[in-house]
């Protein structure tokens, strides 16, 4: 689901930047909510777009990136921001294959935190 302002915001006054991540529901209503959001002017998140499945996995990631992409259309230059999540990268380079992809700096840092059990590390 995507608003049509939030759309139309996005594509005329954002950077061609969007952050995409899931988050998984407990609960009554289980499942992964995915959503896609932008970093406005004043540093505020900026929804795009969120969509529901039953799990995290590269068929769901390419359904919500599907949907995405129809909603937005083409855009040059696109940059996906994301945790190193593996569905995200091989989904993003096969519905987006122009786009670029980098990892999120705070999740950067977290794993290298713990890959050396030092908090001073990534400070």
């Amino acid at each position: 689901m995507s608003i049509g302002a939030s759309l139309r915001g996005f594509q005329t006054c954002m950077r061609s930047v969007i952050v995409v991540d899931g988050t998984h529901l407990k609960g009554q209503f289980r499942g992964t909510m995915f959503i896609a959001t932008a970093q406005d002017g004043n540093e505020q998140v900026y929804p795009i777009a969120f969509g529901y499945c039953n799990s995290e996995n590269n068929l769901s990631w390419e359904w919500f990136l599907d949907c995405l992409k129809d909603a937005l259309g083409h855009i040059d230059e696109l940059v996906f921001i994301s945790d190193r999540h593996a569905s995200i990268e091989a989904e993003i380079y096969k519905v987006f294959p122009y786009a670029t992809h980098t990892i999120c700096c705070w999740h950067f840092a977290e794993n290298i935190k713990k890959q050396f059990h030092r908090k001073d590390v990534a400070a």
